[in-house]
């Protein structure tokens, strides 16, 4: 037996289950209604279980809200089956009320189809969008014939997404093919940028109803083990670097829990947000923005120390500035004050050492004016006295010649 299913998918596999859950979620709300679409679009043919629910279900229960004015679409898929994605594509474009979409996690592949119906596409900041080409699953055998109808089978798939596409997108045809070829990826504001949303949303969403929505190779993955696994390690950078908390450490995609007055509402919090933190490389990989943040902050406040230091480095010895500036910190004020203080007790040792000199000196005894009992007038008749005896003996010398 031969079976063929056309997709349009991130990176998962749908396992095999006995019961497995519908992708949506109608809510009722009077006026408006809310359509939560999440986890793997699945067709009216499931290849591997026979009683999957089907899109036709879907419309059912669609029609089965009656005239609404408005239908909130929440989106968190990685795609699915292009041609369920196509029957709830024309069944929201149809329908009269007001169609809002607002991806919330991820929309990616055959769920872009659907976000493309709605009259007003919203993204939160962290959320992904992720475009690519259509792909054929098989089972069976298939003869080279087949296997050419199957492509051209494919291409026309290709084009009618080209075609929800370009509704919305200010793009060519060929643009749009591109970028399909590329598998292109968008987070927050760059699906914005791109067309493929027309705003961001800043707030929060709760996250318990996305929970275990992922399924691979029979493994129950949240939206954080699904980004560690299959998103590409950039796009996974982006969303956890925008987002509240940490994928990797809060295990849940948005926080909404706010803080509310009272011990009770505090504790829960504390429950919501504490996140197992152990080392240095946990704290970067669980906050890295607000780590390089730190980072550079702590960078810069040390350049402007150290240059601090060198303004006031005359005068100072320098071992004290090497200690001041590697091996015992300090900054420049304080390294300013321990010098003037330095400078101020070593002044007045210098005083202190002067002042017991003179004392040890005598030269305290010393004073000012002459000798007592000095008298110039008496000095005058004893000094002429003194000249005439000096005279009397050079005549008396017989080896001074005469003239």
């Amino acid at each position: 037996m031969r079976k063929m299913r056309v997709t349009a998918q991130a990176p998962l596999a749908k396992a095999r289950s006995s019961n497995p859950d519908k992708f949506w979620n109608f809510v009722d709300n009077g006026d408006t209604a809310e359509l939560q679409l999440f986890g793997t679009i699945e067709s009216e043919e499931s290849w591997w279980e026979d009683d999957c629910v089907t899109y036709r279900n879907f419309i059912n229960e669609l029609d089965g809200l009656g005239k609404k004015k408005a239908i909130n679409v929440m989106i968190h898929s990685a795609g699915g089956d292009v041609f369920a994605a196509n029957a709830i594509y024309t069944a929201l474009k149809m329908n009269s009320a007001a169609i809002t979409g607002t991806v919330i996690g991820i929309c990616a592949s055959a769920a872009t189809i659907i976000l493309m119906a709605c009259n007003n596409r919203r993204i939160a900041k962290n959320g992904i969008l992720m475009a690519h080409n259509p792909s054929i699953s098989l089972w069976g055998s298939y003869q080279a014939d087949d296997l050419m109808k199957l492509a051209e089978v494919t291409n026309t798939v290709k084009k009618s997404i080209v075609t929800a596409y370009m509704e919305r997108l200010d793009k060519t045809e060929d643009e749009i093919s591109r970028l399909m070829d590329d598998e292109s990826w968008y987070v927050g504001q760059e699906a914005v940028d791109a067309g493929f949303c027309d705003e961001l949303i800043e707030g929060d969403f709760q996250n318990s109803a996305l929970l275990n929505k992922f399924i691979v190779n029979g493994i129950p993955y949240t939206f954080n083990n699904y980004l560690e696994t299959f998103v590409p390690e950039n796009i996974r950078k982006k969303v956890q670097d925008l987002s509240e908390l940490s994928q990797k450490a809060s295990g849940t995609f948005f926080n909404t829990k706010k803080i509310k007055k009272g011990n009770e509402d505090m504790e829960e919090e504390t429950k919501t947000t504490a996140q197992d933190i152990t080392d240095v490389q946990a704290l970067k990989r669980a906050y890295p923005a607000l780590c390089a943040q730190v980072a550079e902050e702590a960078v810069n406040e040390e350049r402007d120390r150290l240059k601090a230091i060198d303004e006031i480095a005359a005068g100072i010895p320098a071992d004290v500035l090497e200690k001041a500036k590697y091996s015992k910190p300090v900054t420049a004020a304080d390294l300013a004050l321990a010098q003037m203080r330095a400078n101020n007790s070593a002044g007045a040792k210098f005083m202190d050492d002067l002042e017991r000199d003179l004392t040890a000196s005598g030269a305290e005894a010393i004073r000012t004016e002459p000798n007592t009992g000095y008298d110039p007038a008496e000095k005058g008749p004893e000094d002429a006295q003194k000249v005439s005896r000096l005279a009397a003996k050079l005549n008396l010398d017989k080896r001074r010649g005469r003239s």
